[in-house]
């Protein structure tokens, strides 16, 4: 994706799958997003369970889920060694 991806809690919120959609769509339309949301609810709604659908929506809204980049270690130096 080439838009930077809206950060939204899971933890503490309600788990319903549909309330959950409902958020991650509405934060990405308010984000500029309209076509993400949207292909993001379509997804979804195609998903074989509820685990599935969580990832998915991880996919467009940063949750705690969402994959992290890893970072690349530092290469030390002679002198650190």
């Amino acid at each position: 994706m080439d838009k930077q991806r809206p950060a939204m809690k899971l933890v503490g919120e309600d788990g319903n799958i549909f309330a959950i959609l409902g958020r991650a769509s509405r934060l990405l339309r308010e984000n500029g997003q309209q076509e993400q949301a949207k292909e993001m609810t379509n997804r979804v709604f195609k998903s074989s369970d509820y685990y599935s659908a969580l990832t998915i929506i991880s996919e467009y809204v940063e949750t705690e889920l969402s994959e992290k980049t890893p970072t690349i270690p530092k290469k030390r130096s002679d002198t650190e060694r």
